[in-house]
């Protein structure tokens, strides 16, 4: 049981290549040209503003009041 827990961690957890490919995947995509850049870095920092946003609305008036903080992190990932 033991050896399927480190395979899942390895997988899904603390894949670095899968991090890696994930965090460079937009700065392959514009990174050609200034204007399609400044597009991207503009979307990113409309996203995370909303994102940031809805997720404080979340917590504060869902998971405080029905007392269920732990699942914040779950919460904030179906909202992004």
């Amino acid at each position: 049981m033991e050896y399927i827990n480190i395979i899942i961690l390895a997988l899904f957890v603390n894949n670095v290549v899968l991090a890696q490919f994930l965090g460079i995947c937009p700065f392959l995509g514009v990174s050609n040209k200034i204007p399609t850049a400044l597009g991207m870095g503009t979307a990113v920092v409309f996203v995370m503003a909303l994102a940031n946003l809805a997720t404080y609305l979340v917590y504060a008036y869902v998971l405080v009041p029905l007392h269920i903080e732990f699942m914040q992190t779950i919460s904030f990932i179906l909202v992004i």
